[in-house]
């Protein structure tokens, strides 16, 4: 059963004073207007609640309305296995409160996964062409909201390199204490290691079939994982990589190894798509392994996530649209447009217009 919210709220959000939406479909919900109206900030707050921070990457203070002091989200959901709620409060001076299902959430770990949802922006395009921290960190993130486990390991691990680079840029230093935070990073790392690994491998299978399906031409697509160790036995390739850069890496007061330095590169017919692709083959290409994240988190953990598009549609001739819309069936979808032109065509879905943050369903 696909998971779906069946209400949301907002207050103070962004642009939105106030809004409430008591009917969403379980499928397809489209919200057209034109730019700047708010509809990629009703998109955000579905998924703030997801991962507790923004998809556009600003920070707290700047999702409260211009003026206030507080924003809120409110959203009521349901599971294969139960219904129900989360509440947001975003205060002044980087403060939040959380409640899931009325209890207070004490670490972000416990959100992860209640309401799950994948979210394709054209922003999106930048992981595709600019640094590999971008690549790492979609990996992550879709980690991280499908196991506990790996949002552990991956928390331990930056705690341990923080440390590490704090000593590293102290002359004084020992090297015992740097080597032990260095056994504690290949011990968070391997484990970093395996699920990225397994985690690439699925994108690569179902990558590959979503590629093709919205491409109108025949072409490849392939993920690889420049992984920072040897796979088979990461945690002592780790170690051993660490101890032959020990001397650099007190000379640049910075550590050299582990999952932190690591990349994805993206081909489309062997060939890297940062340097050779097309704009367009680089948004099918994202379009495609947001969709394969999609289907490795239902197959993870039984429940289909949420799928937000923001803008996605103006780029999509006709055939396209078609084919995404049948790849995406049966589950809830948040589509937002400029108009509603090629868009009647989705079967039970409900319309909304969205001019100056008001929102209204079309009849």
């Amino acid at each position: 059963m696909p998971m779906k919210i069946t209400r949301l709220a907002l207050r103070d959000f962004r642009n939105f004073e106030a809004l409430e939406l008591d009917e969403l479909s379980s499928g397809i919900n489209v919200f057209a207007g034109h730019n700047a109206m708010g509809k990629t900030n009703l998109i955000e707050a579905v998924n703030y609640l997801s991962c507790g921070k923004s998809f556009r990457n600003a920070p707290d203070q700047k999702l409260i309305r211009d003026g206030q002091g507080f924003a809120g989200i409110f959203a009521q959901y349901e599971t294969a296995s139960h219904r129900g709620k989360i509440e947001v409060g975003i205060f002044g001076e980087s403060k939040r409160s959380i409640r899931l299902n009325g209890l207070p959430i004490k670490k972000i770990s416990e959100l992860m996964g209640a309401v799950n949802s994948i979210v394709f922006a054209p922003e999106d395009l930048r992981v595709i062409k600019e640094s590999p921290s971008l690549r790492r960190k979609m990996m992550d993130m879709e980690l991280c909201k499908i196991s506990t486990g790996y949002y552990h390991d991956l928390q331990n691990y930056m705690l341990a390199l923080r440390s590490k680079n704090k000593l590293l840029k102290e002359s004084r230093a020992q090297e015992g204490v740097i080597r032990a935070y260095s056994e504690q990073m290949a011990a968070y790392g391997a484990n970093m290691i395996r699920r990225r690994a397994e985690f690439v491998e699925k994108l690569n299978a179902y990558g590959s079939i979503f590629y093709e399906n919205l491409q109108d031409v025949k072409e490849n697509i392939k993920i690889r994982y420049k992984c920072s160790a040897e796979p088979e036995n990461a945690q002592q390739s780790l170690l051993d990589k660490m101890q032959m850069n020990a001397k650099r890496e007190r000379e640049m007061g910075t550590s050299l190894v582990g999952p932190h330095r690591e990349d994805l590169e993206i081909l489309i017919n062997g060939k890297d798509s940062k340097i050779y692709a097309s704009q367009g083959q680089q948004r099918t290409a994202m379009l495609a392994l947001k969709l394969a994240s999609l289907e490795i988190a239902q197959e993870q953990t039984g429940e289909s996530p949420i799928l937000l598009l923001d803008d996605v549609f103006s780029e999509l001739d006709q055939r396209r649209r078609e084919s995404l819309m049948e790849i995406v069936s049966n589950r809830q979808v948040f589509i937002t447009c400029t108009d509603l032109e090629g868009m009647e065509k989705f079967s039970g879905a409900f319309y909304y217009t969205v001019e100056q943050a008001k929102v209204n369903r079309k009849s």
